[in-house]
């Protein structure tokens, strides 16, 4: 259980892409009874930032976003679902130093004791103020694309999914999101709505020739 789990050091079961682009996972707890996001200080500089670490290659990214959530701010929860993936800009080898990838946690208890609680603060935030405290301008990124995005927002939820390849907002920060999921989502999405058009043609097309066939019969 998560309770009783330990804090992990050391990076040398952490799983690396092509030997050099790190990759994290984190989480965007809320409260959805009361609209809050939980945030944490950082370790060594002042500023708050999501919870997030390195994914171990014993673990999924999901099971290392809640372990990572869990050690650095107490919080216990479930994945909502995966909000996407962003990437450092490039080294001199080509590569991204770091890919993170953040979900939705719904948080369903905080512990009172947790292994980093003697270096860090917690706090819930409102999702403006939450947008103010972070000091990461990726993470205010991935803030804007959680469940408690206002809808009449720009930058909302809704306007990010027309962004297959790279966000937009990505574009100035140097970071680039990736929106598979979501992409695959819309395909799935627009593949119901045509089949349910073609059954409807097919149906009306039908019913008026079965019309047209009676009233030549009775009229004979």
């Amino acid at each position: 259980m998560l309770q009783g789990l330990k804090a992990r050091t050391g990076r040398e079961n952490q799983v690396y892409d092509k030997g050099y682009t790190r990759k994290v996972a984190g989480c965007v707890p809320i409260n959805k009874k009361t609209g809050k996001i939980l945030l944490i200080t950082r370790r060594k500089q002042e500023g708050w930032v999501l919870p997030k670490g390195g994914w171990e290659n014993d673990e999924s990214e999901e099971e290392a976003a809640l372990r990572e959530t869990y050690e650095e701010a107490g919080a216990i929860g479930r994945i909502v679902f995966s909000i996407g993936i962003w990437k450092h800009p490039v080294t001199n080898k080509g590569l991204p130093k770091a890919e993170f990838r953040f979900f939705e946690m719904e948080v369903e208890k905080l512990e009172e004791r947790w292994p980093e609680m003697n270096e860090r603060d917690r706090q819930w935030f409102s999702y403006d103020d939450a947008l103010k405290a972070l000091t990461k301008p990726f993470m205010r990124e991935v803030v804007e694309q959680c469940s408690l995005a206002p809808f009449d927002n720009n930058d909302n939820i809704i306007t990010s999914f027309d962004n297959i390849n790279i966000n937009h907002r990505t574009e100035k920060s140097g970071l680039f999101v990736a929106s598979e999921d979501r992409k695959d989502f819309w395909t799935w999405i627009f593949s119901i709505l045509v089949i349910i058009l073609l059954i409807i043609w097919y149906l009306s097309t039908n019913y008026y020739n079965d019309i047209d066939f009676f009233s030549e019969k009775f009229a004979s």
